[in-house]
């Protein structure tokens, strides 16, 4: 994405990118990375059997998709931070891994976690400019009212807070 791509394109772009490589890496993760022979049966083991930074990875990723959406500047770079590190053990950790009994999909666990290290540092450094979930929707007590007096008084001040509060005093 170039620097004219609008910001709310990136941020959808991004968290579409999140949730596709988050969700796509755990269900690698379930699926037969290897399998050893035996006497009487075959043993075959899942990518989250062999290295459980897989489940961390994907999970801590979709975790952000949803925090993302809650939280503003500081909470988005903070939380894109977090995620890029989370990114980094897990790459690091499957790298470390005996390669020699796996098979592809180990390469394929790679890839998605480098997306999401590219999708979490876009959270952590652009991510100021996204739109955030705002107050457009939420109704509160006009300022001359105390909130805390209608509240005292049975009066919901997010429904009516027209009511004055002298008027239900005892």
């Amino acid at each position: 994405m170039n620097s004219r791509t609008s910001p709310t394109r990136k941020y959808l772009v991004t968290i579409a990118l999140q949730l596709i490589f988050g969700g796509t890496l755990l269900w690698v993760g379930n699926l037969t990375w290897s399998s050893v022979p035996g006497e009487l049966a075959t043993q075959e083991f899942t990518g989250s059997d062999l290295d459980s930074s897989i489940f961390a990875v994907g999970t801590v990723s979709l975790a952000v998709v949803i925090a993302v959406l809650a939280t503003r500047t500081w909470g988005r770079r903070i939380l894109g931070s977090l995620g890029a590190v989370i990114c980094v053990v897990g790459i690091y950790s499957l790298i470390m891994l005996d390669t020699d009994a796996l098979n592809s999909l180990w390469w394929v666990a790679i890839g998605l976690s480098a997306g999401l290290l590219v999708t979490n540092l876009v959270i952590a450094v652009s991510s100021q400019k996204w739109p955030t979930l705002g107050g457009k929707y939420s109704r509160s007590a006009p300022a001359e009212l105390d909130t805390w007096a209608l509240l005292d008084a049975g009066v919901d001040p997010t429904v009516d807070s027209t009511k004055n509060p002298a008027d239900y005093r005892d």
